[in-house]
């Protein structure tokens, strides 16, 4: 997770926003063993917790997610989107069958997770969602966020962003990242001033 610590800094710093990252069980120093129901039970959690807080509850809520944690987040979204208000999905892949042959061949029969991110994108209805797509990811080839960014059908609205020299780890780091991300919150947020 320390990773991904300037990208906290720059939600923090550049959009002025409360950020809370999840350690998920199993990851780094939680304990636990990572399921695809635990994560979920664990974002769940957040999101509770969130929501309950006196001063949290009453702020926008934006959630971002890479990779993996880009299918935590869109099967969040899928069961509690009343709750959230925005969805920011960079490098993420359809289900882990899909996956799994790029990066296990011939281990498909291994794979008791399976992490329906094509059906679960059909279900968020109302929140506008950012879709940022590394065209060199390694991992996950970009036909993966090409195809939830034609399968999402939210009436808020979608945007696509392509980095040509993005890979799976850096696609944060290339030009101009975070000013799409800025100018997307600053469509979507009213009075949301970024800079």
């Amino acid at each position: 997770m320390g990773h991904r610590l300037p990208i906290a800094e720059r939600f923090f710093k550049d959009f002025k926003c409360n950020v809370v990252m999840v350690s998920y069980r199993g990851y780094g120093r939680s304990e636990g063993t990572p399921t695809e129901n635990g994560l979920c039970l664990d974002a769940k959690a957040v999101l509770e917790y969130i929501r309950q807080d006196e001063i949290l509850r009453y702020t926008k809520l934006i959630v971002y997610g890479q990779a993996l944690g880009g299918a935590v987040a869109i099967d969040l979204i899928a069961k509690n989107e009343a709750k959230i208000d925005i969805l920011i999905l960079e490098n993420t892949f359809l289900n882990i069958p899909k996956i799994l042959p790029k990066i296990f061949p011939n281990f498909n029969f291994l794979c008791s997770e399976i992490w329906p991110s094509e059906q679960n994108i059909k279900k968020i209805k109302t929140i506008p969602i950012l879709f940022l797509s590394g065209k060199k990811d390694e991992i996950i080839p970009q036909y993966h966020m090409k195809t939830l960014f034609e399968l999402a059908r939210t009436s808020s609205g979608k945007e696509w962003i392509e980095f040509s020299d993005g890979s799976h780890l850096d696609t944060v780091l290339q030009p101009n990242y975070f000013q799409y991300v800025g100018q997307f919150l600053q469509k979507h947020i009213i009075g949301w001033k970024v800079w």
